[in-house]
């Protein structure tokens, strides 16, 4: 029997899976990432060298725990975080350490581009002209710019690729290349030597070599394929492959994915950071996505400051205290309440913030519960509404992430909705979308033949008599948000929902 290797690079933790060649996945493990280090305030790293070593004892691990033998492990692939600085010498050596997306560096090079007209640069190239300025010697040694998941294939391969869901610079995702320009804008025109080779995510990018043979106990020349962004990886593992699937990540910070005819032409969005494009897994597939930046996090933060008593209750009857819960709420009908999740602001709002509406005298801690439920809900709802106002309607909907695992978050986001939601059977749908990427490479299935969809572990269907009820709140939310950050531009209001539909 043949096998997928897939290796995922978290912040916290690599993830190294074995799948079989249908992508299902059978064996999982981990190692933890050292602590994320900061040695000034807003700087985000991680040592690159410590990266290898933890992916290397990952992969040790699950061939360990699996049986299985090297030679059976017909390619290995990736997902992992994008939008980070991993620099590479010639001799193919760390220069600096990992600079992370959290990392805010970028930030000073925006600041002092205010005014010039330059100020959309990705945070990448915007790093890279800090440290052209602040570290000319290291800028001098770099030869390479990657991301996460390609320092760990570079390792593997000697290699260095891009891949299309998660290129060092902008790309044009027709026509498959870089976009060079917001290099000279930036002042670091010499970085076009410093971008690697650009390939899609199902392509193949070099065989592990005798010395990562040695260190990881892969069979030296097995196919190393390249691998996506966590985010697409996610996509593709919940069957993500054709125009009018949507992912729901409730995970940290709540992610829409929605996949789209790759060969037409995508609208802008109706405004900065309401929506990114992604390139798909392979030639012909686009992907967008919308966020609200505070999921999980902000639900695990007001379970923190209010549910102290049922978090010490949980542990007394080991359960999860988000189990026990969701079991006061289990039956109930939709609340008066409404709350916003926005802890952190948005990715086009930094103003706004958390907070909760309508309450009186005889407001209940489980009302407040179940509007923390309802207002995250809801906004990635709003998220969504304003994604298909750009794009087209998304009926094939999966919900991925720990926030999968609610039966009140998937039948709920199925009423606001009115679109039945699925639930795939595996919560590694990352770890899934790297295998799909290895199967294509491998030739056992293709983008245009159909690519293997997950098994479904629950489906919750819309309930007609809440679809009302549900409209309502949801156009009370939304008037809610609109009164509170009305001059936000170019926000989805229902005019444009209504003549808005591009395709």
């Amino acid at each position: 029997m043949k096998y997928i290797l897939t290796i995922d690079r978290g912040q916290t933790a690599i993830k190294a899976a074995l799948c079989d060649l249908m992508a299902r996945v059978l064996w999982v493990e981990s190692c933890s990432c050292h602590p994320i280090e900061s040695r000034y305030a807003g700087w985000a790293e991680q040592d690159m060298n410590a990266i290898w070593e933890q992916a290397v004892l990952a992969i040790r691990k699950v061939i360990q725990v699996s049986g299985v033998r090297s030679e059976e492990i017909a390619a290995v692939s990736f997902s992992g975080q994008g939008g980070g600085n991993f620099l590479v010498s010639e001799e193919g050596e760390p220069v600096y350490p990992g600079v992370l997306s959290l990392d805010n560096r970028h930030e000073e090079v925006l600041q002092e581009l205010i005014g010039s007209g330059h100020t959309d640069l990705p945070r990448t190239v915007a790093f890279m002209r800090w440290l052209k300025e602040k570290e000319p010697e290291v800028f001098g040694r770099t030869r390479w710019i990657l991301g996460s998941k390609d320092w760990i294939r570079y390792c593997l391969t000697g290699e260095a690729y891009a891949d299309m869901s998660d290129p060092a610079i902008p790309a044009d995702l027709d026509r498959g290349v870089y976009l060079t320009d917001c290099l000279e804008e930036a002042g670091v025109p010499e970085c076009r030597r410093m971008i690697p080779p650009l390939v899609y995510a199902s392509d193949r990018c070099g065989a592990v070599t005798e010395k990562a043979s040695r260190e990881t106990g892969l069979l030296c020349g097995t196919p190393v394929v390249a691998g996506a962004h966590d985010m697409i990886a996610c996509s593709v593992g919940a069957g993500g492959n054709h125009p009018g699937h949507l992912t729901i990540i409730m995970g940290t910070m709540g992610i829409n994915i929605g996949v789209v005819d790759g060969k037409k032409p995508l609208p802008p969005p109706s405004a900065p950071g309401t929506s990114f494009t992604f390139g798909g897994i392979s030639r012909g597939m686009k992907t967008a996505t919308s966020s609200i930046g505070s999921g999980c996090n902000t639900m695990d933060y007001f379970i923190r400051l209010l549910f102290r008593e049922e978090e010490q209750e949980a542990r007394v009857r080991g359960i999860g205290v988000f189990e026990l819960l969701e079991r006061k709420l289990l039956g109930r009908k939709p609340g008066n309440l409404i709350f916003q999740p926005y802890l952190l602001g948005t990715f086009y709002n930094s103003r706004a913030s958390a907070g909760i509406w309508g309450m009186t005298a005889q407001t209940t801690r489980e009302d407040i519960l179940l509007a923390l439920f309802e207002g995250i809900c809801l906004s990635m709802c709003m998220e969504i509404r304003t994604l298909e106002a750009r794009l087209q309607r998304f009926d094939d909907i999966w919900l991925v992430g720990g926030g999968s695992k609610s039966r009140i978050w998937g039948q709920m986001f199925a009423d606001v909705l009115g679109r039945p939601v699925k639930i795939p059977d595996t919560g590694e749908v990352g770890c899934r979308g790297a295998a799909v990427c290895a199967g294509i490479a491998l030739g056992q299935y293709s983008a245009d033949s159909g690519l293997p969809a997950p098994e479904e572990s629950a489906v919750y269907e819309p309930r007609a008599e809440y679809a009302q009820i549900y409209e309502d709140k949801f156009r009370q939310y939304e008037e809610t948000y609109k009164k509170l950050y009305q001059e936000v531009k170019g926000y989805a209001c229902d005019n444009e929902r209504d003549s808005g539909q591009s395709e």
